[in-house]
């Protein structure tokens, strides 16, 4: 390992160090590339691609990902130390914990663990400074790819799922130490498996997402139940029936359901500086109101950030309406909503963007809690649109 133990971790004003240590990273990812491009894992264009992107994490760490823009990606590489010095997380933030603060809600936290032991298992050579993690996670964004593009059949269908993997939010986020591609990982591969249906495999994965970010869990969970326990795919009566009953569970358990929501929202509030001084927050004190301003969030989630004239709007405000574009242009094309499997994915996708927009009221800290969904619906659309492409191409054969 290319770090000196004593030092926590390293920042830009260390130059040396930093390129020293995100170079060695970046050989030991191009000739990762050069095996799976020998090994025709990757086409020539595939290869060059993912080149680039590796690449794009050393220019993005030096431009734009700033340590005070994503102060945790220091926290996860110091547990990630902590594991590779000691085998055993001996500081206390990196250890697993029971959060909740009543008897209505409480539940174990490894959000640090979990995600510390996923970047343990992959031996780049250097976690020197804090974005050396960003090539673990564009080594596991780039095994994805190839896990997703491994079940499309039509040439153009894998090049839009390539052209995915490079859109701002993604190239963005998976350059950064962060959990959230973990998360978009798990979430994305427990939409594979739950759709066709591999019990096992999702309930680990499951497990898996309950421990690292259980609020993306529960909303998972419905698709989960929906799929396994109400068999939803099977037609639109399952569908509507599995609906009537979380409908019915969600008024019986309202109390336990609003408790959580304003848990984080106070939560989110309070990390951010937001809680006002006089201390008294809006917290929503039924099932019905939470339902009623559920289409309101949405709408403001999918067309987050909003127009505006900072960077962050500039860039991602754009992509948002690219994104509903590109989703209104594949649902169409696929006639999405003629199948009942389509319209839970949709739903959960709904929960998901509803959900965050309530409790999160930062839009950077928004759009990074999104993205999980976001691909999750783009991954399931692309999925139906190699279907169509394959259907038609064998009947004009």
């Amino acid at each position: 390992m290319l770090y000196d133990i004593f030092a926590d971790l390293y920042y830009f004003d260390t130059p040396v160090v930093f390129l020293l240590s995100e170079l060695s990273n970046l050989a030991f990812c191009s000739i990762l590339l050069c095996i799976l491009y020998y090994f025709r894992k990757l086409n020539f264009r595939e290869f060059i691609f993912w080149n680039l992107g590796f690449l794009s994490i050393i220019l993005l760490g030096i431009t734009v990902v700033a340590p005070e823009m994503f102060p945790d990606s220091g926290s996860y590489l110091r547990c990630v130390r902590d594991l590779t010095d000691n085998f055993a997380f001996d500081e206390l933030n990196c250890q697993g914990s029971v959060e909740g603060d009543s008897k209505l809600f409480n539940f174990l936290n490894f959000k640090k663990t979990l995600p510390a032991i996923f970047f343990f298992l992959i031996p780049i050579p250097s976690i020197a400074t804090s974005i050396s993690l960003a090539f673990i996670n564009k080594i596991y964004l780039l095994a994805l790819y190839i896990f997703i593009r491994s079940k499309l059949s039509d040439d153009r269908t894998k090049f839009y799922l390539l052209v995915l993997m490079f859109l701002p939010t993604l190239l963005l986020y998976s350059s950064t130490g962060l959990r959230d591609i973990l998360v978009m990982v798990v979430v994305a591969t427990l939409l594979f498996t739950t759709i066709e249906r591999k019990f096992v495999i999702s309930t680990i994965f499951l497990l898996l997402l309950a421990a690292i970010k259980p609020q993306n869990a529960a909303v998972m969970m419905v698709l989960y139940a929906g799929i396994f326990l109400f068999r939803s795919h099977k037609s639109f009566l399952h569908l509507v029936i599995f609906l009537m009953s979380c409908l019915i569970i969600g008024v019986s358990f309202q109390v336990e359901i609003l408790y959580v929501v304003n848990y984080f929202r106070i939560g989110f509030l309070n990390e951010n500086g937001l809680l006002p001084l006089s201390g008294v927050v809006f917290e929503y004190q039924s099932f019905t109101a939470l339902i009623i301003d559920s289409p309101l969030a949405f709408l403001k989630g999918i067309f987050s950030p909003g127009f505006g004239f900072s960077a962050l709007n500039i860039i991602f405000f754009p992509e948002s309406i690219f994104l509903i574009i590109l989703f209104i242009w594949g649902a169409r094309y696929t006639d999405y909503f003629s199948e009942s499997t389509n319209c839970l994915v949709f739903i959960v996708f709904y929960l998901g963007i509803v959900l965050n927009s309530i409790v999160v009221p930062n839009d950077a800290t928004f759009l990074r809690y999104r993205f999980a969904f976001v691909y999750f619906l783009l991954f399931h659309l692309l999925l139906m649109v190699d279907k169509k492409r394959t259907r038609i191409k064998n009947n004009d054969l």
